[in-house]
């Protein structure tokens, strides 16, 4: 509920501040007044996007600011999921420069407007004859409905489930590509283990085998060099060891004239030794080695793959992949199956499926035993509002898929006239009809639950004096379950309000200023007196506007 309106240098308003009481209050005044500039005002603290050209004074910020009533409308969770201190006094305020600054509060915690806007459609809802756009919506007509057959603890269990069940099946599509993916890391990290330890990197010496392989490459020029040496070993002429003997025979008399050749003999003999032993290793390593093809291919085809993988992983050692096959090794065993977790997922969601399904079932059985009698009832409420020809047809279909609304969507299809065809809302009424279907809904709405602030702009523009004092009257009854403010021009409907202020225009100082008072008892007949007669109050004007007061 409004409780409380302030507004400072806005437009035409410098200062104003009006309390509001619970219950029916209309707004009346001459036509450019000023009473847009209030609704104007309302809706910048419901989250409309500000114009700082409107106001006042340039040299001052404009303050907005407004408390509500929260207790029966919005929930302390819904203040929580926002990070707000919950206040059942709920005060909002926005303040804004001409240089284009805003700031908007929430019980003094600065928000966002988009934050200001979800808490605005909760607070109060204004209707036009142009604006029912809620008529139209879809999810608007399914709370009517569910209002009406007593289904929304059904519902909103449903959407608990619901909400979990879709949550759960976006989980389990995750988890099944999640598993694929991990199953073709883990396939290929195997992939990468396998070559590495098929390679017996803890057995190969690299240098080792680049050194065999390099003998094998140069095989030819080592025979030929060996076959050589044996050769000149052989030689019965030249041969070193019989160069050596020759030098023996030559210096061994000398020993006997001079000691001197005694140590020349005996290295000579030492020579002749080492020369032996060198010919019996040459003979015996060009016995021995022989080119074995099949061998040197095993160790060039080793060689490439060792290369082969360093190059791969980016190493440059034998070392360096024996870590990276013993980390892939350790790897290869974090990684767990999600199938386990998988297929109790499906379960869950499978259950919970068949609950929903039994869930909206019985929902839309409800929904469906209440439909004729809630035509029935907008039917007799816009009778009294002077469209007995009026009919409403709600259309709720039963679909196989599960939604948000259980398994129904609905449409809501209207005719003004006898005679005519049912038509979606939008294309069958004009501007005031859906006005008062609007109406209609909304008093079987406040049987059922409570409902923000209505704000009736002027839907009675164009309608006679029968109908305006129908309109009161429902207004009226409206207003005893709900706080509703009705801007009328009809003294009819403004006869009915509990309350009544007036908006009007004051020249002094040279300025024009917009103001708003609330009227005491004796200012009410005089204003619904002008309302009837003009500026020219008459005696039989004054006894319309009391008999009006009174009845």
């Amino acid at each position: 509920m409004l409780c409380r309106l302030d507004i400072s240098n806005y437009a035409l308003i410098e200062n104003l501040n009006l309390d509001f009481s619970s219950g029916y209050s209309v707004i009346t005044g001459e036509t450019g007044a000023g009473k847009s500039i209030l609704l104007k005002a309302l809706n910048l603290l419901l989250g409309e996007r500000a114009d700082s050209s409107a106001i006042k004074q340039n040299d001052k910020k404009c303050v907005l600011e407004a408390e509500f009533n929260v207790k029966n409308i919005i929930s302390k969770s819904f203040f929580n999921e926002l990070d707000i201190d919950y206040e059942p006094q709920t005060i909002i305020r926005r303040e804004f420069t001409t240089s284009g600054k805003s700031r908007l509060f929430i019980n003094d915690t600065p928000v966002t407007l988009n934050v200001l806007k979800a808490f605005g459609e909760k607070l109060m809802k204004i209707h036009t004859q142009h604006q029912t756009l809620d008529l139209f919506s879809k999810q608007f007509q399914m709370e009517l409905l569910d209002s009406f057959s007593n289904t929304e603890k059904d519902v909103m269990d449903y959407v608990k489930l619901y909400t979990i069940y879709k949550s759960d099946k976006q989980k389990l599509i995750n988890l099944e590509l999640s598993d694929a993916e991990n199953r073709k890391e883990k396939d290929y990290i195997e992939f990468l283990l396998t070559e590495l330890v098929e390679a017996n990197l803890d057995t190969v010496n690299i240098s080792e085998l680049e050194s065999e392989y390099n003998k094998i490459q140069n095989w030819s020029s080592i025979k030929e060099a060996l076959d050589s040496a044996i050769s000149i070993f052989k030689n019965s002429e030249n041969s070193p060891v019989e160069s050596v003997n020759s030098l023996l025979t030559t210096l061994e008399p000398l020993q006997q004239i001079d000691v001197f050749y005694n140590d020349l003999i005996l290295r000579l003999n030492s020579t002749k030794i080492e020369l032996q032993d060198i010919e019996a290793d040459i003979e015996s390593k060009n016995d021995l080695d022989d080119l074995d093809e099949e061998k040197s291919i095993l160790v060039k085809e080793k060689i490439e793959s060792i290369n082969g993988l360093s190059y791969k992983h980016n190493v440059n050692s034998i070392k360096e992949l024996i870590e990276l096959r013993d980390k892939l090794a350790i790897q290869i065993t974090g990684f767990g199956s999600v199938e386990e977790e998988i297929t109790a997922l499906g379960k869950t969601i499978s259950n919970n499926y068949k609950d929903l399904v039994k869930q909206a079932t019985d929902i839309h059985n409800k929904r469906k035993a209440h439909i004729i009698p809630l035509q029935e009832s907008i039917a007799t409420i816009l009778n009294q509002l002077a469209m007995p020809n009026a009919e409403i047809k709600i259309d709720l279909v039963l679909i196989e898929d599960l939604n948000s609304n259980g398994l129904n969507t609905i449409d809501f299809l209207f005719k003004t006239n006898l005679g005519g065809s049912f038509l979606q809302i939008k294309k069958s009424a004009s501007g005031g009809e859906l006005s008062r279907l609007m109406l209609a809904i909304l008093v079987i709405l406040a049987k059922t639950k409570s409902l923000p602030t209505l704000i009736f702009d002027e839907i009675d523009t164009g309608v006679s004096g029968e109908v305006a004092a129908k309109m009161a009257t429902v207004f009226e009854k409206l207003g005893k379950k709900s706080q509703l403010i009705s801007i009328t021009h009809l003294p009819q409907i403004a006869g009915k309000g509990k309350v009544h202020y007036h908006v009007f225009k004051s020249d002094s100082d040279d300025k024009t200023r917009t103001k708003v008072v609330r009227l005491s008892d004796d200012e009410r007949v005089v204003e619904l007196a002008k309302m009837m007669s003009g500026e020219k109050v008459t005696d039989s004007a004054i006894e319309n506007a009391k008999q009006l007061l009174n009845s």
